[in-house]
């Protein structure tokens, strides 16, 4: 699946001459579905992950948040599986950090990220 390419902030990715970039970066495909915030998208308020509801909150189900991850991870075509799925979470500051290995068409990544709910 062709994107734009963004950098490690998420942001678009310019070249030096100021131009954009495709890519087809699994990786970067599934960084976008778990930064999505549910209901963030307007052309599908569905799409997203629903941080405010069931992760950022006062006693969430760690059960429940890795399932929700591994879920949104699985749901990139081009994910085969997910190995290792494991969500820590800061109530006071409302972040959540998230680690995964995921097995993919173009093999094995691992990536920790963090989601800030403030």
């Amino acid at each position: 699946m062709k994107d734009l390419l963004l950098d490690k902030n998420g942001d678009l990715y310019l070249t030096p001459s100021g131009d954009i970039s495709l890519t087809d970066s699994v990786r970067q495909a599934i960084l976008i579905r778990l930064r999505w915030f549910l209901g963030e998208w307007k052309f599908n308020p569905t799409f997203g992950m629903p941080y405010y509801s069931r992760i950022l909150i006062k006693n969430p189900s760690e059960t429940v948040i890795e399932q929700l991850f591994r879920e949104q991870i699985l749901s990139v075509s081009e994910v085969i599986g997910v190995e290792e799925c494991r969500a820590e979470i800061n109530r006071h500051l409302r972040i959540c950090k998230v680690t995964f290995c995921a097995n993919t068409t173009q093999g094995a990544i691992r990536e920790e990220m963090m989601i800030d709910g403030i």
